[in-house]
């Protein structure tokens, strides 16, 4: 990492350590996201790893819990801040920025993936909403936000559902096709422990 990402680190370290900050986008997500950015990133000729790893780092610096559909206008902010203070050339900095403001779901329809890098940090961060940490991280979401845990399974289906449709990469697709029988043969499970999902018969 540059001297610049490693200030940037120091700071969003502290960032998300905040108790108000989802579980879910904790500092152990980012170091997990940039994993699959380094591998996604591996399969491309030209990526500029500063910039990837820069947008990994801040894309959810500030993302409250219960706050999702915020959270990339709030964490563009902290980033544009963090950036300026990390002395980070403002020409670099609008690329990491739009890389942040094109990784959600949230605006999936709206906003294409202009570059490289967002393109991987888009799958990057897809890939770790799937498999056993995948799962382990929504239901601690949702139990940090006080609700239950059932409620759960039809918000993931749904944003599994869309993040399948809008895959970037190649090796991201491969990766993401990878985990996801796990996903759906636990919550087809759980639906089925629960009663839910079908008929009961009386």
């Amino acid at each position: 990492m540059s001297k610049l990402t490693n200030s940037v680190k120091s700071e969003v370290i502290k960032r998300v350590s905040n108790p108000g900050q989802s579980v879910a986008h904790r500092f152990d997500h980012v170091e997990r996201v940039i994993r699959n950015a380094m591998k996604i990133a591996a399969t491309f000729e030209r990526v500029d790893y500063e910039i990837l790893e820069l947008a990994v780092l801040l894309h959810d610096v500030d993302e409250p819990a219960g706050r999702k559909a915020e959270h990339v206008a709030l964490s563009l902010l902290a980033a544009e801040t963090i950036l300026r203070q990390a002395g980070c050339p403002s020409d670099r900095a609008k690329d990491v920025l739009a890389a942040i403001a094109e990784h959600s779901t949230e605006h999936v329809r709206t906003i294409k993936r202009s570059t490289n890098e967002a393109r991987i940090l888009f799958d990057a961060d897809k890939l770790d909403g799937l498999g056993a940490v995948g799962i382990a991280r929504v239901f601690s979401l949702f139990g940090q936000m006080g609700l239950p845990s059932f409620e759960a399974i039809q918000w993931y289906r749904r944003k599994v559902e869309i993040a399948s449709e809008h895959i970037q990469t190649d090796e991201g697709r491969r990766l993401f096709l990878l985990r996801l029988p796990y996903v759906q043969q636990f919550l087809s499970e759980m639906e089925s422990e629960a009663g839910t999902g079908t008929d009961i018969q009386k």
